[in-house]
């Protein structure tokens, strides 16, 4: 896979999304080994950017390193799975909690075109670049919230769990169960109703945490059952 056109000082971050993306799609899989040399060949470039890659995987936490064995896709326990989403969607509640004391009505409207973009997307069956809207949805509505702090944390730890949310809207007919939460919370908005919009986060991240628990740490535990 020969990268060309990339300038130098973005390759090794589009390299590290790559990889992520890849991990999403269950192209790499927790545990598995990530050596210099094969991704060196895959994308077609020097050691560096792949170095460079790999620390900003580590930063992320979606690989980690282990002393004198190399660097892995990071497992994860349902502890940690379970305590990653529950800061993820309580950060959530709190900036829809902000955003309704002040958000007007075309604010409303331009949350709304996002959501219909995103069913379009569901029909063409386009999961990446629903994937992407479900992004410029948190953004637009993180940036209403009006709470800059709000705003870095969660996507500081959005980051982290970005190829387990593909995973998780990838999985069987999610991307719809992912579509129909997404209207919930329109409704909500537009009701301006804080209880309804909860609701409909609640469900998104038992959803979720249910799907993960299937797809990363049961299969973490059939590797560990097979060695």
């Amino acid at each position: 896979m020969e990268i060309a056109g990339f300038e130098n000082i973005t390759l090794s971050q589009k390299i590290a999304d790559s990889i992520a993306l890849q991990i999403g799609e269950g192209v790499l899989v927790p545990g598995q080994r990530l050596l210099e040399q094969e991704l060196t060949d895959h994308f077609g470039t020097s050691r560096a950017p792949i170095r460079e890659a790999l620390y900003i995987l580590e930063r992320e936490g979606i690989v980690e390193r282990i002393p004198r064995r190399g660097v892995f896709v990071k497992k994860y326990t349902q502890k940690e799975l379970t305590d990653l989403y529950d800061t993820i969607y309580r950060l959530e509640e709190i900036a829809f909690e902000k955003l309704l004391q002040h958000v007007q009505d075309k604010e409303i409207k331009e949350i709304i075109k996002i959501v219909e973009r995103m069913e379009q997307e569901t029909k063409s069956k386009h999961l990446k670049e629903y994937f992407d809207l479900v992004d410029e949805f948190h953004q637009k509505f993180f940036g209403l919230s009006g709470n800059e702090i709000l705003k870095e944390l969660f996507f500081m730890l959005i980051k982290r769990v970005k190829h387990l949310r593909y995973m998780s809207i990838s999985y069987q007919s999610n991307i719809e169960f992912s579509l129909q939460e997404y209207k919930g919370i329109v409704v909500g908005l537009l009701n301006r109703d804080l209880q309804m919009i909860k609701r409909q986060l609640q469900l998104k991240e038992k959803r979720a945490v249910s799907v993960l628990a299937k797809i990363v740490v049961q299969e973490q535990l059939v590797d560990l059952g097979n060695k």
